[in-house]
């Protein structure tokens, strides 16, 4: 639980200003609840201090699509050219073989179908309002969500912004 706390925190620090807010001033981000994963989302480019290391991963490839369903179903698709057409239609001619679910404040669980124990936790961030992070090189809008990869000591390894 600590662990996953201090992932926890370290990802909030990606959406908040380092000069932090006044109490009575509204956050830039929030934990995700399980509605804010429904749909279908594209990877943003950032930069970010937390990257594979795994040159054959497809997290490397420049056009990344995720489709969330709100039965608990997740397809994706990666590719190193632009994904033409509408990609609704694409995720629909897929089969689902991962699953995923919300364990707590942001803590989602990604499974693969028929493989126990294979499975990833990413901790999952709303973006509330719309922020520059000028250390990440990046813009967040409002509804964008940040997704990091946690390991199994609860060190971040990846993270990804994604919008709809």
């Amino acid at each position: 639980m600590l662990k996953q706390l201090s992932a926890a925190v370290l990802l909030l620090a990606f959406a908040v200003p380092e000069s932090g807010y006044a109490a009575a001033d509204k956050l830039p981000s929030r934990f995700c609840k399980p509605q804010d994963l429904v749909g279908t989302w594209r990877v943003v480019k950032w930069i970010s201090e937390f990257q594979f290391k795994d040159p054959n991963a497809p997290y490397l490839l420049p056009h990344q699509l995720f489709h969330f369903s709100a039965d608990g179903s997740m397809k994706s698709a990666h590719s190193a050219k632009a994904f033409g057409g509408d990609p609704k239609k694409m995720f629909q001619a897929m089969t689902a073989v991962v699953t995923y679910s919300f364990n707590q404040d942001g803590m989602v669980t990604i499974k693969a179908k028929g493989s126990p124990g294979a499975s990833e936790t990413w901790h999952c961030v709303s973006m509330t309002q719309d922020r520059a992070d000028d250390r990440q090189k990046a813009f967040l809008k409002k509804g964008d969500i940040v997704m990091t990869l946690v390991g199994k000591n609860g060190q971040p390894l990846y993270a990804r912004q994604m919008r709809k």
